[in-house]
């Protein structure tokens, strides 16, 4: 029977504004094929546009109630997902009528927060056998971006886990940075917000669409655009671009109350489009609070403002069922330099906090400590321009009232003592102190952060800060040390290829405090290799005489449990990062293998000549001890979850024999720091004493499964399982 409108439904679709009378946008369309497509580059089409909660019912049916969710199809017939909001419900349905089998999907998630993961459960390609779904985000706090995913999918929330779906998915977590997918250049950076997140520029052909939401202003000012450095760069990621999707939640009245929240004001979204010289802008993340004509009010305000501006700016709400056609012009120029998968460790990571607040201090210390950050803590400049040099920080928090009436010259003086003309400071403010050379953009690595201040939002800048600058050096420190090693290089007679290696470990975190002599040794007998990709550089029970060096790409640490066919991922590492370090340092044969995942260009140091380093150098040691102390406490967090509960004995939610781990890692954990075999062993042994089980491989079946629905089978992945693992079940039961 054919679907007839309720009388009621027109009857209010009659006194909207005529404007809203035309839903032809939310009503079924064919489906998009590539031949449709045609001479464009992108097609987008929006699934849900509310921001924080969804928002059903009468009052938002025209720009819809569903959270964060935007389909983008490129000339090529790359599929994309803009986050995974509410509106992935229907967006899953539609892809799985449309798409022909095998389906292959790319996921790009802003941050982790509900209302942009909320509908993956929901989202139908994920539980079709043979789909693939690529999920790309940043790393969050606490949580992997596995994890964040696979929380909301416990049986305590909803019926089917994670990891009984019978898709294929890859999980990536992101840094600033680019990579590709199919024709499409995709480029990522920082936002301002309440958690780690990330926005997608993404560019096709001589298209570019920018998706930029759940991002507030750096810095609140009376005059069209702020100067604040992190402002002028969220201009120039947008700069050139077609399309620009930006969080637009609130009314600037709205925004003077909300400040500390993480989002925009229409104003804000306005300025900076126009700033970067947008074609077109949509309003997106809208507030649950607004209906209908608060949107339609908003969206006349922001083209009203874009008009009294001069620009050609044409801006439109984003509304459930609309579709945009991005059509190749020319290209904007690339704003990334070096890959999105390179993850920067900052765990051990120094940062110099001068205050004399104890409530902001207290604040920052357990804002670092989350993260593995080392805390220094100092009461005045004068204490800090003495013992700076000493304590050498990554990364210095200040409180504006301890600069003085001339704070530009006070920071200019820190960075001097320090050698870092480009150490990233962030100034703890109120908007009394406009006038420094910071907020006019003339400091590119400062920052301002108005107070009081949030600490989630402290966080998410702290850690993009250290992302930006812990596996970078100054231009100035790589000419310094090119001149150096070109002088040691000539005393000593050593060729261009010698100085080159020198050059190339100087830039290696790990061996950049060696001395340019120190290096010149260690580069004596070292040799480049590159590595296909899929290559087994090591292999497990290899002796152990080198040690490798990513200079560019990345590989994968893996191990065969002995108890199952099936290889444990232990992590991922990519370039400035080493590997091999463990069975180096030990003595013994490599415990783990380690396969190139991309092509990935190594240094390799033999073994002695490592180890001769690592004695002269006792900077050397410091750092090696402070990179594995950060792995191992990266590996004891994973193991709490992994190990058995200690009072019941029953297995954690992630259990070695029923899954696998088949997710991308964080970069912090490899070979050097996880547990062996043995040890492993050992923690087994240890536990089944401690809880009185019979046998160190079994445990009572967790309630959840074995209430679990009938239905859910179906749903569930099957993994092979050996059979000695078989028998402890039976056993067990």
């Amino acid at each position: 029977m054919a679907h007839r409108r309720r009388p009621s439904d027109e009857r209010r679709r009659r006194a909207l504004p005529s404007k809203f009378q035309d839903t032809r946008s939310r009503m079924a369309r064919p489906p998009v094929t590539r031949d449709m497509i045609g001479a464009l580059d992108m097609h987008v089409r929006f699934w849900g546009t509310r921001g924080s909660i969804a928002a059903p019912g009468p009052k938002t049916a025209v720009y819809g109630g569903n959270t964060s969710c935007v389909e983008v199809r490129a000339s090529d017939g790359t599929v994309i997902v803009l986050d995974c909001g509410t509106g992935a419900r229907e967006l899953g349905l539609h892809l799985s009528r449309t798409l022909s089998p095998p389906i292959r999907l790319h996921l790009f998630i802003g941050h982790t927060h509900w209302d942009h993961i909320q509908g993956f459960p929901f989202f139908v390609p994920a539980f079709q056998p043979g789909a693939e779904l690529n999920i790309y985000a940043p790393l969050g706090f606490q949580r992997s971006l596995e994890e964040a995913m696979a929380g909301q999918m416990e049986y305590s929330y909803f019926p089917v886990k994670l990891r009984e779906l019978r898709s294929r998915i890859h999980f990536t977590e992101l840094d600033e940075g680019f990579f590709r997918v199919g024709d499409v250049l995709v480029e990522t950076q920082y936002l301002n917000h309440t958690a780690p997140t990330i926005g997608y520029r993404m560019s096709c052909g001589g298209a570019t669409l920018a998706y930029v939401t759940d991002h507030e202003p750096f810095w609140s000012s009376s005059g069209p655009v702020s100067q604040h450095p992190g402002d002028e760069r969220h201009i120039a990621f947008m700069r050139g671009a077609d399309l620009v999707i930006h969080d637009a939640q609130y009314t600037e009245k709205e925004y003077r109350g909300k400040v500390g929240w993480g989002h925009a004001s229409v104003d804000y979204a306005v300025d900076v489009a126009l700033a970067a010289e947008v074609t077109r802008l949509v309003l997106f993340h809208h507030d649950p609070t607004h209906d209908d004509p608060a949107i339609e009010d908003m969206e006349t305000m922001a083209r009203a403002r874009a008009a009294e501006r001069g620009g050609r700016l044409e801006v439109l709400a984003a509304r459930e069922g609309l579709e945009l056609e991005i059509r190749g012009g020319a290209a904007a120029p690339a704003v990334a330099e070096s890959s999105a998968f390179r993850h920067r460790q900052i765990a051990g990571g120094r940062v110099l906090v001068v205050s004399t607040n104890e409530g902001d201090v207290t604040a920052i210390e357990e804002v670092l400590a989350e993260d593995g950050l080392v805390l220094l803590r100092l009461h005045d400049m004068r204490s800090a321009l003495q013992r700076g040099p000493e304590l050498q920080p990554d990364l210095a928090i200040v409180d504006r009232e301890l600069l003085g009436a001339n704070g530009d010259a006070a920071l200019e003086a820190l960075r001097e003592r320090l050698g870092r003309p480009t150490l990233p400071i962030v100034v703890l403010a109120d908007d009394s102190f406009t006038s420094d050379a910071i907020y006019r953009g003339e400091a590119p690595s400062g920052d301002y952060l108005a107070k009081p201040f949030s600490p989630p939002m402290l966080r998410a800048r702290v850690r993009a800060w250290l992302a930006r600058t812990l596996l970078t050096m100054d231009v100035a420190d790589v000419a310094r040390l090119a001149a150096e090693t070109a002088a040691a290089g000539a005393r000593s007679g050593r060729g261009d290829a010698h100085a080159r290696y020198s050059i190339l470990l100087a830039a290696v975190p790990l061996l950049r405090p060696l001395a340019p002599e120190q290096r010149e040794l260690l580069a004596e007998r070292a040799a480049e290799q590159v590595f296909p990709a899929g290559h087994v550089i090591i292999q497990e029970n290899d002796p152990p005489d080198l040690l490798f060096v990513i200079l560019a790409g990345r590989v994968r640490i893996l191990e065969l449990t002995p108890d199952s066919p099936v290889e444990v991922i232990l992590g991922e590492l990519g370039e400035g990062e080493v590997f091999g370090e463990l069975g180096v340092l030990r003595n013994q044969a490599r415990s783990a293998s380690v396969v190139a995942i991309e092509r990935t260009h190594c240094l390799v140091l033999p073994r002695g000549d490592f180890l001769r380093a690592l004695q002269s150098s006792a900077e050397l040691a410091v750092a090696m001890l402070r990179m594995l102390a950060g792995r191992l406490h990266e590996t004891d967090r994973r193991l709490s979850r992994y190990a058995p509960d200690p009072v019941t004995g029953l297995m954690g939610r992630r259990s070695r024999r029923s899954t696998t781990v088949t997710a991308t890692e964080s970069a912090t954990t490899c070979s050097a720091a996880w547990p062996t075999r043995s040890s492993r062993r050992r923690a087994r042994r240890t536990s089944s004493r401690a809880t009185g089980a019979t046998s160190s491989r079994c445990s009572a079946p967790s309630p959840a499964r074995a209430t679990r629905p009938p239905w859910s089978a179906a749903c569930a992945r099957r993994l092979p399982r050996s059979p000695r693992s078989a028998e402890s079940r039976r056993r067990s039961a």
